[in-house]
């Protein structure tokens, strides 16, 4: 899939997070209030995925058997304006006789359950964008579940690379925007650690109060 962009003409793109590229396919609301708004509150679900971190966020560099382990890895992407940190990536060193820098397997570490074609698979996604700009071959990733301790493989296809690409497009364009997005107001709000920032209920473009300090009938209240 091609898109015009502003590095087309040579100008350096905004740079879009690696994490606002999970926020986004979440909810663009939510991205907007911590890209834009610089919003951000913990939950009991925050805790616990910063604990799972704990080990992966710290740097580290590990070798054996021709496999190299690196945690905390900064990455980038200059021609799609990506920049973020790998939890975990794991290269495998080319044989002598093999040219390129060899295989990379990014690793991300989620704290709650697999979900299959969800928004963690469009971040790692972009980390795969990121290492496969600078050479490496990158076929599949893995997200670890710490709910489930165990890893789920993901293709690395160009169907999930043009998603990644076009949703930091959109992130961007979201990024510039006077406006930030109407809320979702729908079951995913429901464990939002934004949700108090948020206000779904009544930033969701369907209930326009003409009067906030007017309480409304007890039967009336969406809680």
């Amino acid at each position: 899939m091609n898109y015009t962009d502003l590095a087309d003409s040579g100008t350096a793109l905004r740079e879009v997070p690696l994490s606002a590229l999970e926020h986004y396919d979440y909810c663009h609301r939510q991205t907007a209030l911590i890209h834009v708004e610089g919003i951000w509150s913990e939950s009991a679900d925050t805790v616990r995925g910063d604990l799972s971190h704990r080990n992966a966020d710290l740097p580290g560099l590990n070798r054996r058997a021709g496999l190299t382990t690196v945690q905390a890895l900064p990455v980038a992407s200059e021609v799609h304006g990506l920049r973020g940190i790998c939890d975990v990536v794991e290269f495998i060193r080319p044989r002598p006789e093999d040219a390129g820098p060899g295989q990379a397997t990014p690793v991300e570490y989620k704290v709650g359950r697999y979900q299959p074609g969800g928004p963690a698979e469009l971040q790692l996604g972009g980390q795969a964008l990121c290492l496969i700009e600078v050479g490496f071959d990158v076929s599949v990733g893995y997200i670890y579940s710490a709910a489930e301790r165990r890893r789920h493989p993901v293709t690395i296809s160009p169907d999930l690379l043009d998603r990644v690409i076009q949703a930091a497009h959109e992130i961007r364009a979201l990024l510039a925007a006077p406006r930030l997005p109407a809320a979702r107001n729908d079951r995913r709000c429901r464990k939002c650690s934004l949700r108090d920032d948020c206000l779904p209920e009544i930033t969701d473009g369907r209930i326009r109060p003409t009067d906030l300090f007017t309480p409304r009938p007890l039967g009336q209240w969406r809680d």
